[in-house]
């Protein structure tokens, strides 16, 4: 169950081919810059990562072209400290969530597996899935259930009202699990529960609303930003930072999303919902 990436044609393809220093702020496993790294000759990378054990197995993947790589244990967001003074001709962000995450039952990503309710990407972190299940309050949790998947409200009650009243005994994702089904939710739903705690408990949403607030300060003019989004939320929020700055200084290259093809779709199941969008800084401003 390793991270394969998305569209890497289509990343080429809009990457411009002279670039000498890049970014890749969600490396997985590193394909996606391996793909480059042999594509594009003295492209340097500097590649983020929140997860340290997955920066790990991307320096094992991509030792080959160690002397052409930094790394960075951080958040994508943390621009000024991943930075500093430099500006980048390009910056990818591929946000999706690593395979790797889920096969691993203590992690506590996955329904299929029993393990703690953990979830979280940077284990450095005090915020568990757990503890959010724990502390948040009635409320809280309607608004972040509510917000990423549009769940009835009378199934968004009954949700919440058996977790606030089943909380502390909610220690493994199989206890969650249970509880969800003696409610008769599907493991559909049961998933999108998962999925939304995953995105809480990493801020995932704050982090991408956060970086796009900045990194244009970040590129080089005439040079590029690459996002790849799997959810409508989070494709919205790009779009809309997007057309937000394109005027004189900036340019939202793909007003029309650039979609996976048929055939990749057919190889990657995974690749289905993946949409790419990509911005230029045109003019020093």
């Amino acid at each position: 169950m390793l991270h394969i990436p998305v569209m890497t044609q289509e990343v080429l393809d809009n990457l411009p081919k002279n670039i000498d220093l890049m970014m890749d702020g969600t490396i997985w496993h590193g394909w996606h810059s391996r793909i480059i790294l042999s594509s594009i000759d003295n492209v340097k990378i500097i590649w983020v990562d929140l997860d340290y054990k997955i920066l790990q197995i991307a320096k094992q993947n991509l030792r080959d072209y160690k002397h052409r790589i930094k790394f960075v244990h951080n958040s994508y967001k943390n621009l000024e400290d991943i930075l500093w003074k430099v500006k980048v001709d390009a910056i990818l962000l591929d946000l999706w969530v690593n395979m790797e995450h889920f096969k691993d039952p203590r992690r506590g990503f996955s329904i299929k597996y029993n393990g703690p309710l953990d979830m979280r990407f940077d284990l450095s972190s005090k915020i568990t899935a757990e503890w959010i299940l724990k502390n948040y309050t009635q409320e809280q949790l309607k608004k972040i259930l509510s917000k990423w998947w549009d769940f009835k409200w009378k199934l968004l009650n009954k949700i919440v009202k058996a977790i606030i009243l089943n909380k502390w005994i909610l220690g493994s994702t199989f206890a969650l699990k249970d509880l969800l089904k003696k409610i008769w939710l599907s493991e559909k739903k049961i998933a999108v529960v998962f999925q939304v705690l995953r995105i809480e408990t990493n801020k995932e949403l704050d982090q991408l609303e956060f970086f796009l607030r900045k990194f244009q300060d970040y590129l080089n003019p005439w040079w590029r930003c690459l996002i790849i989004t799997y959810h409508s939320i989070e494709d919205r929020i790009v779009k809309n930072r997007f057309k937000e700055l394109d005027w004189q200084w900036f340019k939202n290259l793909t007003k029309k999303v650039i979609f996976p093809t048929w055939a990749e779709i057919q190889r990657n199941k995974a690749s289905r919902s993946a949409k790419l969008r990509v911005f230029e800084r045109n003019l020093a401003n």
